[in-house]
């Protein structure tokens, strides 16, 4: 099932409420099986910093409109580039701005999720893929390589070994092969995606918004410590936690055999 989104607004990427404290943010380049263009990344990094910053939102759920999540970088775009000028301005083929947001992140993949496509995916908290949905990174079938992650963030999920044999070779994964692997949350049917991935993202939602971005922030910190510091990372947000309005409300609320009233506080 392709996410729905406004067929007559061009935006290359839409950013619509879709519940109580969720907004879809959609990849809206479908003939171009949303391909990571200059002008659609600047416009994601736009959107999802103005996400971030707002309060009223509490998860953001990404989607690609049309038949497939994002097949990539735009080639054509990327062929006109000189060398100099990706040095200059940091070009990485991908939106290097949705691995900064703070708060959950819930992808929603059909189609075909490759290279760019693939990274982004990475950078999420939780991704929900279709059973039809396909992962890979063939980069290096073009002659280059990923720029935004995916050597580093792709062995991180997968292991090493799977890592390397997918960018070496550039072959493609199917999402029963992708949840295997870990790089994917859940496989559902494909006429379920949309629905699932708005009742997970309306789920965290529903929960502490501090505390969702504090284990957020904790498992990300145990990508770049060791054991010991990432322990004492979580220690300390664990303590944060119990000075928080959330914490007591929830805790009363499992006392009292009640559904707790979260506030953000």
């Amino acid at each position: 099932m392709s996410p729905a989104v406004p067929r007559s607004d061009d935006a290359p990427v839409i950013v619509r409420p879709v519940g109580e404290g969720v907004v879809q943010v959609t990849l809206n380049r479908p003939e171009a099986l949303n391909a990571l263009s200059p002008a659609l990344i600047d416009a994601l990094a736009a959107a999802l910093a103005r996400l971030d910053a707002d309060a009223a939102v509490r998860v953001l759920l990404l989607a690609g409109a049309g038949r497939h999540f994002c097949a990539g970088a735009d080639v054509r775009a990327l062929a006109a580039m000189p060398a100099e000028q990706a040095v200059r301005t940091g070009f990485a083929g991908c939106c290097e701005a949705l691995a900064a947001v703070t708060k959950p992140v819930v992808a929603a993949v059909h189609g075909h999720c490759l290279g760019g496509g693939c990274e982004l995916v990475e950078m999420c908290d939780v991704v929900i893929a279709a059973d039809t949905a396909v992962f890979g990174h063939p980069e290096v079938r073009l002659g280059t390589m990923p720029g935004a992650g995916g050597t580093q963030r792709l062995p991180r999920a997968v292991g090493r070994a799977r890592a390397l044999d997918l960018l070496l070779t550039g072959r493609l994964m199917d999402a029963a092969e992708a949840e295997r692997a870990g790089l994917v949350s859940r496989v559902v049917p494909a006429e379920r995606l949309l629905p699932e991935a708005l009742a997970a993202a309306a789920g965290i939602a529903a929960l502490s918004a501090p505390v969702a971005a504090m284990i957020k922030a904790a498992v990300r910190a145990a990508d770049d410590m060791p054991l010991a510091a990432g322990l004492a990372v979580e220690r300390g947000l664990f303590h944060r936690t119990l000075t928080l309005d959330d914490a007591r409300e929830g805790m009363a609320a499992f006392l009292e055999k009640r559904p707790p009233v979260f506030t953000g506080r």
